[in-house]
């Protein structure tokens, strides 16, 4: 089984409305086919999705890994460690504990990240990335899943981003013995998306929204806080990037 979900323009498969900043809408949508080849699991996938304690946040890419790196956005190493330090940090304001796979700009192998996130006894996994498409015009957030168990996480997380779900075989995914996400927050290849992943605040309201359905997964609708106030560590820096990390101090 294979699916994500999904956002892109000039087709008419899919009809959605996203929002920027709460009230932006966005695009028309359409399925994208993912080519990976499936591999035996050999460990059993642990149901933790509504009794979670650690939430495993994996910021995508980093160190000589710069994943997408287009001109309107910076590189995707960078928007997606600032993300999931910032979603780290509205985790722990929120009383779940966390684990990050990184927490500077530094290269982790795919391998690795399974071994972390396998590693923690009762856990999500939740991969933060940014998107890439030769076509510019292509836009919207896509949140990936692998195993059943993973699905109503995924779910929600899309539905707090307002999109559909579908599934994907990536390795973080596909190994995971608890339920894995990968969330792509955005196009970086996308003039509006790329110009948008400069501003922090955009990046704030993102890791506000996957804080958000983590907590609601766990916890139910109404408990989940955002914060009052954003750190001053959180403002946009000098060069118009804006990518000085969220206060840390994981696990």
């Amino acid at each position: 089984m294979r699916a994500k979900f999904f956002a892109r323009e000039e087709t008419s498969r899919y009809l959605f409305t996203m929002r920027r900043l709460i009230n932006r809408a966005l695009a028309i949508g359409s399925l994208i086919v993912l080519g990976a080849c499936a591999t035996t699991r050999t460990s059993a996938i642990k149901n933790t999705s509504k009794t979670f304690t650690t939430v495993v946040v994996d910021a995508g890419h980093g160190g000589k890994d710069s994943g997408a790196y287009r001109r309107y956005g910076p590189p995707e190493k960078l928007v997606a460690l600032d993300v999931a330090q910032r979603l780290d940090r509205k985790l722990r304001e929120s009383q779940i504990k966390t684990v990050m796979t990184r927490s500077s700009d530094v290269f982790i192998p795919l391998d690795e990240r399974v071994r972390i996130e396998n590693a923690q006894k009762n856990a999500v996994f939740v991969s933060i990335h940014f998107n890439d498409s030769r076509r510019r015009g292509i836009h919207g957030y896509e949140t990936y899943y692998h195993s059943g168990v993973s699905f109503e996480l995924a779910s929600l997380i899309q539905a707090k981003l307002m999109t559909i779900p579908h599934t994907a075989n990536f390795r973080v995914l596909r190994l995971a013995t608890c339920p894995a996400i990968l969330v792509e927050c955005g196009f970086l290849s996308n003039r509006a998306e790329g110009n948008q992943s400069r501003d922090w605040e955009y990046r704030e309201l993102l890791a506000d929204r996957i804080a958000e359905a983590i907590v609601e997964q766990r916890y139910g609708p109404g408990v989940y806080r955002g914060s009052t106030q954003v750190a001053a560590q959180s403002q946009p820096a000098s060069n118009g990037v804006g990518l000085t990390p969220a206060a840390t101090g994981h696990r």
